[in-house]
């Protein structure tokens, strides 16, 4: 490669093409708050995990209306019904990696790299169940309420069975 954004763009164009066939999605999301100021140094994500079922009658519970947009896609279109599993928030400090343990035995690790006035960037660390290998390790760009959705296998939740899903949406604060 010639250059650093000639090996940005390589970077960009892989992981588009690894992210797409494993239902990752990214999309923003329009949440009423002030826009950050351009050093922010601190944040916060909301970590949602949800369970998309094919059985149910496609109402989306109110506890999940900020997904309605995303949930309504065409990616998600053979799912029925959703339901919150867990719902975790992360404090964020620059350059320090902050983690939670969800219900379902995932461990999400979110740590702020940088923030200007329009976007955050973020290091995503998300383990499997067992804690052992991780189900994603990436640096991510994305606006302030941002959300980025993670598909992490089958999942059942009582008598529910399905596809389990992890809405990140972070944000800075000055």
């Amino acid at each position: 490669m010639k250059n650093r954004k000639d090996a940005g763009r390589w970077r960009n164009v892989v992981l588009a093409a690894v992210m797409v066939p494993f239902g990752f999605a990214m999309a923003p999301v329009d949440v009423a708050e002030a826009a950050p100021s351009p050093a922010a140094k601190k944040g916060g994500c909301q970590v949602h995990a949800v369970l998309a079922s094919k059985e149910g009658d496609g109402e989306i519970p109110r506890s999940l209306e900020f997904l309605r947009e995303t949930l309504k896609d065409d990616q998600f279109a053979a799912y029925k019904s959703f339901h919150l599993v867990d719902k975790k928030t992360i404090g964020l400090a620059e350059a320090k990696a902050q983690s939670v343990t969800l219900s379902t035995g995932h461990q999400a690790k979110v740590t702020l790299l940088e923030s200007d006035a329009k976007r955050l960037r973020l290091h995503l660390e998300l383990t499997a169940r067992s804690g052992e290998a991780p189900l994603v390790r990436t640096d991510y760009s994305i606006e302030h309420n941002g959300l980025f959705m993670i598909q992490a296998g089958k999942y059942k939740q009582e008598e529910v069975t399905g596809k389990l899903l992890f809405a990140f949406q972070c944000a800075a604060r000055g």
